[in-house]
């Protein structure tokens, strides 16, 4: 894959996870909605923050 296309996806990653953060901490719908979205909103920064400093630094 080109490092262009994973720094899109790792970026993109990013953030969906910070937008599914911010619908877990404004939403009203109850524990199981917020409790998953935080969980999956977190994993996926995370994991699109450690996918970006792998690609920038394997790129060097």
């Amino acid at each position: 894959m080109p490092r262009k296309t994973k720094i899109l996806f790792s970026v993109g990653g990013m953030l969906l996870g910070w937008l599914l953060n911010a619908f877990a901490w404004t939403t009203t719908m109850g524990h199981p909605v917020n409790t998953i979205s935080l969980l999956l909103g977190g994993i996926l920064f995370l994991g699109g923050l450690i996918f970006l400093i792998i690609t920038l630094i394997k790129g060097r």
